[in-house]
């Protein structure tokens, strides 16, 4: 019952920012996020400590506070962004700009597939609009949602876009068979990977990090190309594709110094654009004292 009512809330939503202006839904929206960082005092706090711990003393107080709301404003258009993809596909050509496609067909005339490596950054569900632009087969990994109704309905959503939405926990053979193909996929890399992740540092201190992206490259031979797509006013975007990143396994440690080097690109681009990423997630935990005595 309670899954009903969450998926009936979220359609009444998503029928409202159908209906009215683009304008007006992205106000909603940011509206939506500053009630849920005055309401969620654990995520808000969560959100604080990670910008202390990326910034430091860099930033006053007052600065972080503002990065911290904007950032929940962010994670509340990303899902209306989701409602409304019907009405941006129509005029995708006008609403969206793209820089770096020449660097992802270099990286695609090697022939052995791309893993887009992405993160919560700005509009990431609109990344899914690759297909759309690229002309090519695209599918993205995602993390199925408790509440089946809504996870049905959200996977709709991205259909949209014409990606394939692939479930994480049975994703390794479809991810193979799509980079054999030559296809693109894209991974996001930014969360807490637990106990299979590879410990490097992010914004200089060392967290746990997925090493899904370089035993992929690894094992079949793919381009790491770093992606990311901002919001430049309400229903406009830019898309950015950037330099493949090509690990060197003749060096010692290869995947954590290339791991490394993903992380250095995504802290630099959450550098430039910190308002957009989501910070609210517990992207550091303590080590495990099995690794630390390690």
């Amino acid at each position: 019952m309670n899954h009903l009512l969450q998926y009936f809330a979220v359609a009444f939503l998503a029928w409202l920012a159908r209906v009215l202006p683009i304008e007006v839904s992205t106000w909603i929206a940011r509206r939506i996020g500053d009630g849920a960082f005055a309401v969620l005092g654990k995520r808000r706090r969560i959100a604080l400590d990670n910008l202390d711990r990326a910034f430091g003393d860099t930033l006053p107080r007052g600065r972080k506070y503002q990065i911290a709301r904007s950032a929940f404003q962010s994670a509340s258009l990303s899902m209306m962004e989701l409602f409304i993809v019907e009405k941006i596909k129509k005029e995708a050509s006008r609403r969206f700009t793209m820089t770096g496609n020449d660097s992802l067909e270099e990286a695609f005339s090697k022939q052995k597939g791309v893993v887009l490596v992405i993160s919560h950054l700005g509009s990431w569900e609109y990344l899914s609009f690759l297909p759309f632009f690229t002309r090519r087969p695209w599918s993205v990994v995602v993390k199925e949602l408790k509440n089946p109704y809504l996870d049905k309905a959200i996977n709709k959503m991205r259909r949209v876009m014409t990606v394939n939405p692939v479930e994480k926990l049975s994703s390794v053979r479809v991810i193979l068979q799509q980079l054999k193909e030559g296809h693109g996929i894209a991974i996001l890399i930014d969360q807490w990977a637990g106990d299979e992740g590879l410990w490097v540092d992010f914004f200089g201190v060392e967290t746990s990090t997925t090493s899904i992206p370089v035993r992929l490259a690894e094992k079949t031979g793919c381009a790491l190309v770093p992606a990311y797509c901002l919001r430049r006013s309400p229903g406009h975007y830019e898309i950015h594709l950037e330099k493949a990143i090509v690990p060197d396994i003749n060096q010692p440690d290869w995947e954590i110094a290339t791991t490394r080097l993903l992380n250095e690109t995504l802290e630099k681009q959450i550098r430039e654009h910190p308002e957009q990423w989501l910070w609210g997630h517990r992207r550091w935990k303590e080590k495990p004292d099995t690794l630390r005595n390690a």
